[in-house]
């Protein structure tokens, strides 16, 4: 009798300690749910961590990113800050590829507000659309037409408004440049849509801005637009191509030239000379074999 009693008292006593550890453990996970601290995330880290869980065909996601932005950082000036306006950009790139059925309506004409904050505002949209154009608007947008098609684009209008003053000198200049190129225009149907003087110009002021700002957020993305920018330069675009029945197009003619008297000290027009050279000289396969160091592939 007293050995089952013993038996039992054991059994007893271990099942309470089972209880009891689980209940440790449930409380644990529950701390570490509870207090994403627990993990030291930085505010940019936590900031991914929420841009991960949004739905990126809502156009209405970007809003929701900007607020959580807002209510991770102070506003001032650091590092910090520009990762996290970098994660801002990165995901408004993201959702304009893919929120265009939250953002148009198949029978909608949207062309009134096509450029529209340049050109007049919000006073210039017409009744029909101002419920379309607030939700572009609001979450970062505006609104361009490419090939007769409606697309989003990122609105430099909204990074001034609310990202300014949490971030550095050096990615405010880096996004008022970028700004600037966008309302200037870059491509339309595939084609260059601006003079071969201003392609060479931003190749050249990328080149330099991502030197100048290396190791930072504004010198990571001051790079990936000169990296754009130079392939442009050397291959031209689909219905733009540097090289045209196996000879170079006229377009760039010109703006190797104005390279060359442009900045003849740039990296640009270094890395660029041999290959210039082989095209001037209607040595096209040549010049082609170059591309892959160039540009990292080949073309046809």
């Amino acid at each position: 009798m007293t050995k089952i009693f013993r038996n039992c008292l054991i059994f007893s006593i271990f099942l309470t300690a089972c209880v009891s550890n689980n209940k440790e453990q449930q409380n644990s996970d529950s701390t570490t749910v509870e207090n994403p601290e627990e993990y030291n995330l930085t505010k940019a880290e936590a900031l991914e961590d929420y841009i991960l869980a949004l739905d990126s065909t809502d156009i209405e996601s970007v809003g929701k990113a900007t607020s959580k932005f807002k209510e991770l950082f102070e506003k001032k000036e650091s590092p910090e800050n520009d990762k996290g306006v970098a994660l801002i950009m990165d995901y408004i790139d993201k959702v304009s590829i893919y929120a265009h059925r939250s953002a148009f309506d198949d029978e909608t004409n949207y062309r009134p507000l096509v450029n529209i904050e340049f050109d007049g505002g919000k006073a210039a949209v017409p009744s029909d659309l101002e419920q379309a154009y607030d939700k572009i608007n609001r979450n970062g947008f505006r609104v361009r037409e490419t090939e007769g098609m409606f697309d989003l684009e990122a609105n430099p209008i909204y990074f001034q408004e609310n990202f300014y003053p949490y971030i550095t000198s050096d990615l405010e200049i880096l996004l008022q440049q970028i700004g600037r190129d966008n309302m200037e225009g870059y491509a339309d149907d595939a084609a260059i849509a601006i003079p071969f003087q201003s392609l060479v110009q931003r190749t050249v002021w990328y080149e330099d801005f991502a030197n100048k700002t290396k190791g930072t957020i504004a010198g990571e993305k001051a790079q990936k637009e000169y990296e754009k920018y130079f392939t442009t330069l050397t291959i031209g675009m689909d219905n733009t191509p540097a090289i045209e029945s196996q000879q170079i197009s006229p377009y760039f003619q010109e703006a190797y030239s104005y390279l060359k008297d442009f900045s003849p000290n740039s990296a640009t027009y270094k890395k660029l000379e041999p290959y210039i050279a082989l095209l001037q000289e209607q040595k096209i396969d040549e010049a082609k074999a170059m591309l892959p160091s160039l540009i990292g592939r080949s073309i046809n």
